[in-house]
């Protein structure tokens, strides 16, 4: 009889573990596959939004909307120096910086440094904590302006404390919310003009799906903080609003490869499509507070992006000025984990360019 109740007390107890584990992992790595009803989360769960004013260019803005300037900008703008710009994000991040920095790079105005790092996310501070990495980077290299686009590697569950928070659960909204706000209280106390760049619509049903969440949370975050929200999903379709491997540029109606092959990832000449309403933004603000009204033209001679700051160049395909060595992407880890690093890049061809 004690055998038999050892036996059945030993049962219990892997049966228990067995749940207990199943249960940290479903709350843990939701990334690579849709949480039911994830995008009515991010609208629903969503805690009220904090007691900082909305900006009215919060969310998606008119084409001809000028920003007021913060402190940094507004002073370089004032003394006529070169304004420095800087890009944080993850892979996608390193596509946003190579088309901002290729629109901007014949204009001795700007200075575009890249600060993106791949495999990273709010969901992932045990492989990189991006407060204390952008702290450090602005201590070494300020800069006037701060373009921040992360979402892509945080379609995952977040643990901490000893507690797993699906993803867009409450507790995962409060974190990811408390990381997001701490990274922009940073760079509005050094007087950073900041923007958040959004993901483009997506290949995969179900990614696609938990990044429109992913979008919507960032849209209400932003506006709650009064930060600009530069929307990409829209002019990453086709006509019917599907996702398109190939768009048309509205500039000279040639159809062009926007996408890579991964289905996540933009091209050189994509991202320069998608970044264009930034920087005419940023232009256009510039110029609305006494900045000069055309582009400065830089030297012939002029070198690219500093190398501390950019990674193993591609040659780019051809657009506003796309001939900038650019970064190698990464396709999105599909795993997850906070340690779960991103995939081998998919070697296919890039238009002008190979991954």
């Amino acid at each position: 009889m004690n055998k038999l109740l050892f036996a059945l007390d030993r049962t219990a107890v892997l049966f228990i573990g067995i749940v207990v584990g199943a249960v940290i992992g479903i709350s843990f790595f939701t990334g690579g596959s849709a949480v039911p009803g994830g995008e009515g989360q991010a609208k629903t769960v969503l805690p009220p939004p904090t007691a900082v004013a909305a900006s009215p260019t919060a969310q998606t803005a008119p084409a001809n909307v000028a920003d007021g300037l913060a402190p940094r900008l507004s002073e370089a703008v004032r003394e006529g120096r070169t304004i420095r710009i800087g890009v944080f994000g993850d892979s996608f991040g390193d596509g946003v910086w190579a088309g901002v920095y290729n629109i901007l790079r014949g204009d001795s105005r700007y200075e575009v440094r890249q600060f993106s790092e791949r495999s990273t996310g709010f969901t992932r501070y045990r492989s990189l904590n991006l407060l204390d990495d952008a702290r450090a980077k602005l201590d070494r290299n300020p800069v006037d302006i701060a373009i921040i686009s992360y979402g892509a590697n945080d379609t995952q569950g977040i643990y901490l404390d000893g507690r797993g928070h699906q993803f867009m659960s409450e507790g995962w909204q409060r974190i990811v919310t408390e990381r997001v706000t701490a990274i922009i209280a940073l760079m509005r106390e050094r007087g950073i003009q900041v923007y958040w760049v959004g993901l483009p619509k997506m290949r995969e049903a179900q990614f696609d799906t938990d990044i429109r969440a992913m979008n919507a949370f960032f849209t209400s975050r932003m506006q709650a903080l009064g930060v600009p929200y530069i929307e990409t999903a829209t002019l990453s379709t086709g006509p019917d609003g599907a996702f398109a491997p190939y768009l048309t540029d509205p500039r000279t109606n040639e159809r062009f490869n926007a996408r890579t092959n991964d289905g996540v990832h933009m091209t050189i000449p994509g991202y320069i499509l998608v970044m264009r309403q930034l920087t005419d933004r940023i232009r256009r603000s510039v110029q609305a507070a006494g900045g000069p009204a055309a582009p400065a033209t830089r030297a012939a001679e002029s070198r690219p992006a500093p190398a501390a700051e950019r990674r193993p160049a591609r040659a780019a395909a051809n657009d506003d000025a796309p001939r900038q060595q650019a970064p190698r992407e990464r396709r999105r880890e599909r795993s997850g984990g906070e340690d779960a690093r991103d995939a081998p890049a998919n070697k296919a061809r890039e238009a002008g360019s190979t991954r």
